[in-house]
């Protein structure tokens, strides 16, 4: 008897077990439901691994096939077929508009199905209610942008520039995940497109924006410790015509031609001046140039994304922001050379060599006189090239000459040596006569002074 109450128990455990797999396979499992008015994907995955695993796995199957089948159409009123450059940003927006569907979708229904071996998924969509939720969410981030517009421009007209642009980039920023759609709105004005309207305000505030160098060219003796103070006013010129001291707008300092040290950025004092010093040049270039213009990062929130920034500058082109331009001038330190050039034992009167440092030093470093009362520093150079033994072949001669050098510079009121270096050993070889090894030893010469002594030279206090 009790076995047979334990058989039954089994029996009962057993069908309760199977009943849970029992359920009747819906019509959406046997076949793909044909209804348009929603959106479908429907996932399946083997009940293989963890549950989260294949549960997960069928989920995310049936998200990406029912977004698949969204289609983001770009309206002609849009900031993206209006855009004329930037085309590669166009063409990633274009290609992320799909893909980033599924990361915001929301009020889809979940059904699922399961049997001993296969655990189903079938998401849908309404697509009125989709069409409606994608409206509600467009017609907030044009309301938003526009609330950012008037607050610009009430800022723009207290003169405050900064602020007004900062308004603006959050207008923009409003607007990012909808640069493919109708943009136009319509207000007591009339219809207006909200995406145009922050262009063009921009636009206006920049145009209204003068920033102007105290003086348009400056002379700069080349030295590695320097201090160049440049000074710079902005103003803001009203609705009546009148240029008012642009105060706290935040300015961004960079070579455009040639390469120095400075602090990169400053605002305007309340009179509407900045000052940017140049504490050290680098490049030897005689005429370099010195822009300073409105610091298009400073409209940047923290923690802005890589996106975000490309979306502003839609609407803050790099080629509108306000800017001026300074030269400078380098004037490089006098140097008088003293050379010695020995080959094949004997002292040249030409200095073949020594002329071609010269070359180099003067495009980099210094401008050379030849009257030595005159000169800031006092450059000495000694060569030798000595000739090596010729090697024989069958038909011809390789010919060798190697090749030392030493420099030395000095202060020449001082007469205290502040740099020396020397290249040993550099070989030359030419086959034919003894004269092509002597060129080419000069030119590999010459190359390892570039590339191991400048440098040097280049570190040099001067």
């Amino acid at each position: 008897m009790k076995h047979l109450k334990l058989c039954t128990c089994l029996i009962i455990l057993s069908l309760t077990s199977l009943n849970s797999f029992a359920k009747k396979k819906p019509d959406w499992v046997k076949q793909r439901p044909n209804d348009q008015t929603f959106y479908m994907g429907i996932g399946m995955k083997p009940k293989s691994g963890s549950e989260l695993s294949y549960k997960k796995g069928a989920r995310d199957m049936a998200l990406k096939e029912m977004t698949s089948e969204i289609k983001v159409t770009i309206s002609s009123n849009s900031v993206l077929h209006q855009m004329e450059s930037n085309f590669e940003f166009k063409e990633e927006y274009e290609a992320k508009i799909n893909t980033s569907v599924q990361e915001t979708l929301e009020g889809y229904e979940v059904l699922t199905w399961e049997d001993k071996n296969e655990y189903w998924v079938m998401t849908r969509l309404s697509k009125d209610k989709y069409k409606r939720m994608r409206e509600m969410k467009l017609d907030k981030a044009k309301m938003m942008a526009s609330s950012y517009i008037a607050d610009a421009k009430k800022a723009l007209e207290n003169y405050d520039a900064y602020s007004a642009l900062h308004l603006l980039g959050k207008a923009a920023l409003s607007l990012k995940d909808h640069l493919e759609d109708d943009l136009t709105y319509k207000s007591l004005d009339g219809t207006t497109n909200v995406g145009t309207q922050i262009s063009t305000t921009v636009q206006d505030v920049f145009r209204r924006i003068e920033i102007v160098p105290s003086q348009r060219s400056f002379q700069i003796q080349f030295s590695k410790q320097m201090e160049v103070p440049i000074s710079i006013s902005a103003t803001l010129t009203n609705d009546i015509g009148q240029k008012m001291p642009l105060a706290n707008f935040p300015l961004e300092y960079k070579f455009t031609k040639g390469e120095g040290e400075l602090v990169p950025q400053s605002k305007t004092f309340p009179d509407g001046t900045a000052k940017v010093s140049i504490t050290r040049l680098i490049s030897k270039r005689k005429t370099q140039e010195l822009c300073a213009c409105f610091d298009f990062n400073s409209i940047l929130t923290e923690g802005s994304s890589e996106e975000d920034q490309k979306v502003l500058s839609i609407f803050f082109p790099a080629k509108q922001l306000p800017s001026t331009q300074i030269q400078i001038d380098v004037l490089k330190s006098t140097a008088y050379l003293i050379s010695k050039e020995t080959v094949f034992e004997k002292e040249t009167t030409n200095h073949i060599f020594a002329s071609q440092i010269r070359k180099e030093l003067n495009e980099s470093f210094f401008t050379f006189t030849t009257n030595k009362e005159t000169a800031d520093f006092i450059v000495k150079i000694n060569t030798n090239f000595s000739e090596g033994e010729a090697k024989k072949g069958q038909g011809y001669s390789l010919y060798i000459v190697f090749a030392d050098l030493s420099i030395s510079i000095s202060d020449a009121d001082s007469e205290i040596e502040i740099f020396t270096d020397q290249l040993s050993g550099i070989k030359g070889a030419r086959p034919g006569n003894i004269d092509y090894a002597l060129k080419d030893v000069r030119a590999k010469l010459l190359e390892q002074f570039k590339r191991k002594i400048e440098p040097r030279i280049e570190e040099v206090d001067m």
